[in-house]
């Protein structure tokens, strides 16, 4: 089977392959002409290889990885099922199980860095996170501020039917998060910023 584009963004192009019955996603970070050759090198290497890493130490469901060249390239499982951004209209209560995985994530000191439903599986009722470019390791609670923060603002851009609901339920299952009180303190801060920004 010849590889097919899933999909191309702003720093990777994605390919669906399958490989002795295993189907794979294969992550290829390519170079950017307006980047100084050496930096654009180091910049993939640097970002392919956390990304990896982060992969490797999931507490999570989430995408097996099964190979890396440490350069530019991830192949990981291709996971099957529903995105949840196609769900959550119909039933709210999913959010709850995404603050759960998101508290289980920040107590690992892992941030997303792009929570959206888009970025998110139900297979069978097991909720994975997938999309993992973005995430870094973190023990600020800034951070895991700011990665609610996100999410609760794709819920008010994709799911504003449900957003009060989801919201509730979703902070239902983050406050399983040892460091819940202290993150949703800041949230407080980080979202008065957002509302201070928007005012200029």
């Amino acid at each position: 089977m010849a590889m097919k584009v899933l999909g191309s963004g702003a720093e990777a192009t994605i390919f669906l392959d399958e490989e002795k019955g295993v189907k794979r996603v294969i992550k290829e970070r390519v170079p950017k002409a307006y980047r100084l050759p050496q930096l654009d090198e180091e910049l993939r290497r640097t970002r392919t290889r956390r990304e990896a890493n982060i992969l490797r130490k999931l507490p999570i469901p989430g995408p097996r990885l099964f190979e890396t060249d440490d350069r530019s390239r991830i192949a990981m499982e291709f996971v099957e099922g529903m995105q949840v951004k196609k769900l959550l209209d119909k039933d709210a209560s999913i959010a709850r199980l995404i603050g759960e995985r998101l508290a289980r994530l920040h107590d690992a000191d892992i941030i997303h860095g792009d929570l959206t439903t888009s970025n998110m599986i139900m297979r069978e009722r097991e909720l994975l996170f997938i999309d993992f470019g973005l995430s870094f390791t973190s023990k600020e609670v800034e951070d895991k501020a700011v990665d609610i923060h996100l999410f609760r603002q794709a819920l008010e851009s994709k799911h504003f039917r449900v957003q009060e609901r989801a919201y509730e339920e979703f902070l239902r299952g983050y406050g399983s998060s040892r460091h819940a009180p202290r993150v949703l303190d800041r949230l407080k801060l980080v979202e008065r910023r957002g509302r201070n920004k928007a005012k200029w």
